[in-house]
């Protein structure tokens, strides 16, 4: 269906379009969300808000031309993960639940099968965690994300242009960051 008949469907109060809006778009602002935080409890309060701003913001939103709804989501997402880190930049959030996950998930999968990919894993883990905020968030939204080059810009409010080099820069230096890791 078209992004604007949805658009005048939500406004209307259409659930059964709202059902099908919310079960597409779930799990997308979800992960997004948990891949940042990193904690269910908190990605899933994230992912309830977002959705709640959305339909809050529904009577003034006009679809601009060029920009898609879930640009809109995750703008709404992005802003609300940014407040949540200023509020507990320096707070130990972490439950006890996600604690234990952390610890004990590793043994619980084939050792042998997963080690080169737990390797990698968290080798690039770990230098995403050492990036600039600006370069974490376009390589989550592009690799992670799968997200165009468009869209991106359209979510930080940047050019395309501007977003192509800050992509490459973000790049290199996690190539450079790898490297240091590896070589010493």
């Amino acid at each position: 269906m078209d992004e604007r008949k949805v658009i005048e469907r939500l406004k209307s109060g259409d659930e059964i379009v709202f059902k099908e809006f919310f079960e597409f778009y779930y799990d997308r602002i979800f992960n997004y969300a948990y891949r940042r935080i990193k904690m269910k409890e908190i990605a899933e309060d994230i992912t309830s808000e977002t959705f709640y701003k959305f339909i809050k913001s529904l009577p003034n939103f006009e679809l601009k031309e060029g920009y898609h709804i879930d640009t809109w989501l995750y703008a709404i997402e992005r802003n609300l993960i940014r407040d949540w880190f200023r509020r507990n930049l320096h707070k130990d959030t972490l439950d006890l639940e996600e604690k234990f996950d952390r610890a004990y998930e590793p043994l619980l999968r084939d050792p042998y099968e997963s080690f080169a990919n737990e390797f990698i894993s968290k080798t690039i883990i770990e230098a995403l965690e050492k990036l600039p905020e600006q370069y974490k968030e376009i390589i989550k939204m592009r690799f992670y994300e799968n997200k165009g080059i468009k869209e991106i810009a359209d979510i930080l409010g940047k050019t395309e242009v501007a977003t192509k080099v800050l992509q490459f820069r973000a790049l290199k230096r996690l190539k450079e960051i790898i490297e240091e890791m590896i070589n010493g």
